[in-house]
């Protein structure tokens, strides 16, 4: 996506000794959505998996994703797609490391999947077996999955995966995982990595995917909950408090299971913070 530190060069190295390899770039830089695109576009094989520039993937992620799937499509899928995340290992700048689980880890049983899965992203409706983040750096997949929902939807040059995991979720996919942290993501800043760019992102999704919460009746909640959860993140104390209050007591039971959900999420949503606040 024409990066500017080398890779292309580092790639044609490679070239020589792998000719199995294919390089190919941007002649713009057009983002994570339409990079991905490109990569779906250009994939012959059966199944996809993705790893990002500044991650390192475990030897067996794999085999081990493509065991997962294949043998959950035998046991529980029919003919819906399905889709593999793993659970990683977060490194951050300051040496902080935690372990971040993903959805679907249960192999006894069925993966969640459907519209539970796009209501558990949207308004954080509690899901069994649902706790946990789907991103596209752990995520593996058969080639006819991604071309079932014409791949990643270029206006997002953030949260492209969450936006993806919602559609395939509306499409009746199901969302399993492995337990094992097989990708170590290494947190590292570029241009479209700030709160500003996070918050705009997830907005414009929730608009996006408004009929469905217009349907919970949840919308304008949800709207709400981000600008609260913002105002956290950029350290507003009073302006938080006051919305607080207000979300609490015009909509309890929502705010009530929000909160619930923050607390559990805590370490995480704390390591986002102090991840942009440059160590703050």
């Amino acid at each position: 996506d024409c990066s500017s530190d080398g890779p292309r060069e580092l790639l044609q190295q490679l070239l020589l000794k792998h000719s199995e390899l294919r390089v190919f770039g941007n002649a713009i830089n057009s983002g994570v959505a339409v990079s991905r695109n490109r990569i779906l576009a250009e994939a012959r094989g059966e199944f996809v998996a993705f790893f990002d520039d500044d991650d390192h993937s475990l030897e067996e992620r794999i085999a081990m994703q493509f065991e997962r799937i294949v043998t959950y499509e035998r046991q529980f899928s029919g003919d819906a797609p399905v889709i593999c995340h793993a659970t990683r290992r977060l490194r951050y700048p300051d040496g902080h490391e935690r372990v971040e689980r993903t959805m679907g880890q249960n192999k006894d049983r069925r993966a969640p999947a459907g519209l539970a899965v796009a209501h558990r992203i949207l308004m954080g409706k509690p899901l069994k077996d649902g706790n946990g983040a789907c991103p596209t750096c752990s995520q593996m997949a058969r080639l006819s999955t991604y071309n079932l929902l014409g791949g990643f939807d270029p206006i997002f040059r953030r949260g492209e995966d969450t936006d993806f995991n919602i559609r395939l979720a509306l499409a009746g996919g199901h969302f399993v995982g492995i337990d094992n942290p097989l990708v170590i993501q290494k947190m590292t800043k570029t241009s479209d990595k700030s709160l500003q760019a996070e918050f705009h992102y997830m907005r414009r999704l929730l608009e996006k995917h408004k009929c469905i919460l217009q349907k919970e009746g949840q919308f304008k909640f949800c709207c709400d909950w981000l600008s609260l959860k913002q105002c956290w993140l950029e350290r507003k104390k009073t302006i938080f408090a006051k919305r607080l209050f207000w979300l609490s007591l015009t909509r309890p039971i929502l705010t009530a299971r929000r909160i619930s959900m923050a607390l559990r999420n805590i370490g995480v949503n704390r390591a986002f913070r102090r991840f942009h606040a440059g160590g703050k």
